[in-house]
């Protein structure tokens, strides 16, 4: 790595603003502390790649809503970060505000702030929303790729067609009591009533740029730049359907060939750990074999999305959000949380001023933080 890149990287404040890592705790038992961990994100990786701070995601499953498992799901997520925080006091810790992020960061410790992924987490109830905030947790993304019973999520078909009453009352409960409202994986019709709405800025905590890959996960340059407007940060994912294209239409291809394309959200992941059941699962595993033959994207592809979002929004709009440990693949480059100084490098190489990619790197991030959740 250049020594100027290098330098550059590990001086900085970098921010992950979405991993799902308590998964890997969870379901896998892993022990993030361990240099044996098979999670993209780990304490010794986070060291290596000069990760300081990761936004750590509570994803509740569709399934969970049926079964009503969403509040027991999320508790246990956060006691699994909250757990890895007590086992390695000296390594890292939980912040809950913008000042604990600069004291972790000036003491040379790690930080780990909770996230929900999916309002339906909440199960309707404003008081569920509010004892989450008591635990902890510093953002929620109103919907996952399914609707809930008060906002569509981008995948699912019109619901609402926005968001409900109560998600209205969700939004500004949000930014009454601090937690930052994300956008991530909302419909449109979403994300316009939230903007209509919202006091506080917004951040879409890993969405890529739709006009370099047109998939509905990712925002149209009216929706980065309304953001922009707003205060607020987009920070682009890595996974490789949401930043390439060409990666996007061989996986839609290869889905419709095989009948999964009809599905809803809510249909297709059932069981447990998200899995396929009856008579889809067959054909899910075939299509799971052909998808990793498909060539994965380079981590280049990512800044590109970077520097894309920098000319739409203006860089102090701009962070990242890479989705570790929640994708099957990650671009070529950026295999885990160690690869990170890749991403200083090439912004340099690109000839973004050291300015601009410390603020992509973490300060924009933090502005929000401190914008909304308070110093």
């Amino acid at each position: 790595m250049d020594a100027k890149a290098q330098e550059l990287h590990f001086s900085s404040l970098l921010i992950d603003c979405h991993v799902d890592t308590p998964d890997r705790i969870v379901d896998y038992g892993e022990d993030l502390g361990s240099d044996k961990s098979l999670s993209h994100v780990d304490l010794p990786k986070m060291r290596a790649g000069g990760l300081d701070v990761a936004f750590f995601s509570a994803w509740i499953r569709p399934e969970l809503i049926d079964e009503k498992r969403s509040i027991k799901r999320v508790l246990q997520d956060l006691d699994a970060v909250k757990q890895l925080c007590n086992d390695y006091p000296d390594q890292i810790e939980i912040a809950t505000s913008a000042a604990d992020v600069k004291r972790c960061f000036e003491a040379g410790k790690l930080a780990g702030v909770l996230c929900v992924e999916g309002g339906h987490a909440i199960e309707d109830d404003l008081g569920v929303l509010r004892q989450f905030f008591d635990l902890g947790v510093r953002y929620m993304t109103l919907t996952w790729s399914n609707n809930n019973n008060w906002a569509d999520g981008c995948l699912d078909p019109p619901k609402h067609h926005g968001l409900t009453d109560f998600g209205v009352d969700v939004v500004k409960e949000m930014n009454r009591i601090g937690m930052m409202v994300d956008v991530s994986h909302v419909s449109e019709e979403t994300f316009w009533d939230v903007l209509k709405v919202t006091t506080k800025p917004v951040i879409a905590s890993h969405s890529a740029a739709r006009a370099i890959c047109d998939h509905p996960r990712n925002l149209w340059d009216d929706q980065i730049r309304a953001v922009a407007e707003g205060g607020g940060v987009v920070c682009p994912t890595f996974v490789p359907a949401f930043i390439s294209d060409e990666y996007r239409k061989t996986h839609e291809r290869l889905r419709d060939e095989h009948g999964i394309a009809g599905m809803s959200i809510a249909d297709a992941l059932r069981g447990d750990k998200g899995s396929i059941k009856g008579p889809d699962a067959a054909k899910m595993a075939h299509l799971d074999t052909l998808i990793k033959q498909i060539p994965i994207p380079s981590f280049e592809v990512v800044v590109d999305h970077v520097e894309h979002m920098i000319d739409v929004a203006g860089p102090d709009h701009v962070g990242l959000g890479s989705d570790f440990d929640g994708v099957p693949s990650l671009p070529v480059g950026l295999e885990d949380c160690t690869k990170l100084p890749l991403i200083t490098e090439e912004l340099l190489k690109r000839g973004q001023p050291e300015t601009t990619v410390k603020k992509v790197l973490g300060e924009n991030l933090l502005r929000v933080m401190e914008e909304i959740i308070g110093c």
